[in-house]
């Protein structure tokens, strides 16, 4: 009997001690937003879901594996808080699912996750990739500057391995990432290849990124994406700017554009917000700029909630309709929102 309790005993120790080095988190983002959009031909009055952040929830975790090698992973599905549908339909955790390894050699992830460049856009864009026009959407016209520079680029990849170098390297950062097409007889098909780099110094940040993926227009035409962009914090106010260009193997896609942004901090509860940004499509002779004037606000009731709300302006000329936001070349979109998100 005696025997049998120490048995036991032990086993509950090496039990808590495996479950010590181990840990799962549950976390999610809850965004809700009033919003009415003009796009020319109509206007739209909504009640939409992620408009700041998407709203999500998702598990991530790390096992401790010894000798500083850490297990990692994340799970994490979309929500459209305002209908309770899935963001991804054929994708129950389509916002990301990957697992990996990271230690003092840097990190491996495999999986569906982030391109190299969401990081850069994340870095340069005031509005942190959310609530001002970006591209036209079923449920939401949001996105940042970036997807109205950059519309065709992808932020998420499948069947993806990606490496991002370790921490401590005198502030710059480094990401690589190849996503296999995995179409049979043929290695390159829907094949997408990218990298960044990033600086970071005290008040100073500069980076940049490269992307390609092979058929992302259709069968044999691809997409080739470079940005570079910098911030700097004066303190009293961050200025940004960021340059974006997309080409097409057929050149239908060709499009150049630049951003210049701001966030001033007003109180410690409370931010300014503003961009101006142009993209030219020169695939077309003449009358080829869009424009994007964006200004907006956000206040902190917690840690974990705040409110926001945001103003933008896309003007299109004669031949052309910037990312899509319109509903035909040569008309404005219009776009308002004030919402409310909450983490945990």
């Amino acid at each position: 009997m005696k025997k049998t309790l120490i048995a036991l005993s032990v086993l509950a120790a090496m039990s808590g001690a495996a479950q010590a080095q181990s840990n799962v988190t549950i976390y999610g983002v809850v965004d809700m937003a009033f919003q009415a959009e003009s796009n020319g031909a109509g206007r739209k009055y909504a009640i939409d879901s992620g408009e700041q952040n998407g709203s999500r929830l998702g598990f991530k975790g790390s096992e401790d594996l010894g000798g500083g090698l850490k297990a990692i992973f994340d799970l994490e599905m979309g929500v459209f808080v305002d209908s309770g549908a899935s963001q991804y339909a054929s994708k129950p955790f389509g916002r990301q699912s990957w697992v990996g390894l990271t230690g003092d050699f840097g990190t491996v992830k495999a999986g569906r996750q982030y391109t190299p460049q969401f990081y850069f856009y994340d870095a340069v864009d005031p509005f942190d990739l959310g609530f001002t026009s970006g591209h036209a959407g079923a449920s939401t016209s949001t996105g940042g500057v970036f997807a109205f520079l950059a519309p065709n680029t992808a932020w998420r990849v499948d069947n993806s391995v990606s490496y991002q170098t370790p921490g401590g390297l005198n502030g710059f950062s480094a990401m690589g990432l190849y996503a296999a097409g995995e179409a049979a007889g043929d290695n390159s098909k829907n094949r997408s290849v990218g990298f960044n780099a990033q600086y970071a110094a005290g008040p100073f940040y500069v980076g940049g990124a490269y992307y390609k993926q092979n058929d992302a227009v259709a069968a044999g035409n691809g997409l080739k994406s470079a940005f570079v962009g910098a911030t700097y914090d004066f303190g009293a106010a961050k200025g940004a700017f960021g340059y974006a260009k997309e080409t097409s193997d057929d050149s239908k896609i060709d499009t150049k554009g630049f951003t210049f942004g701001v966030t001033v901090p007003v109180t410690p509860a409370d931010s300014i917000l503003a961009t101006v940004a142009r993209v030219n499509n020169n695939a077309v002779a003449t009358a080829n700029t869009s424009t994007q004037l964006a200004v907006g606000f956000t206040h902190s009731l917690s840690k974990r909630t705040n409110l926001y709300g945001s103003l933008s302006r896309t003007s299109n000329d004669a031949n052309v309709n910037g990312g899509g936001l319109a509903a035909g070349n040569g008309l404005k979109d219009y776009l308002a929102n004030f919402g409310i998100c909450h983490t945990f």
